[in-house]
């Protein structure tokens, strides 16, 4: 086992975000070109739908891709805004 951490470490370390701040839909500049923030409530949603329907846990950076550009689209033709 690795070095054991307090739990305020932990707790500076987490990407859980203050529940009075908005989550952005967008991800920010990441070295795999996603898009989407995942972390977002409604993105959480379509994302875990997703994996569902194509039977996966985790996503190949195919199907992320495909997810996201869907995603994208969707979110568009209904008109909420992505940001």
């Amino acid at each position: 086992m690795g070095k054991k951490m307090t739990w305020e470490t932990a707790a500076k370390l987490s990407p859980v975000h203050d529940l009075n701040e908005p989550v952005s839909m967008l991800a920010k500049p990441n070295k795999f070109g996603y898009r989407l923030n995942v972390q977002h409530p409604l993105i959480m949603k379509m994302y875990e739908n997703y994996k569902a329907k194509v039977g996966e846990k985790i996503l190949s950076d195919a199907q992320r891709q495909d997810f996201e550009n869907r995603a994208i689209l969707f979110l568009t033709r209904k008109g909420i805004a992505i940001k």
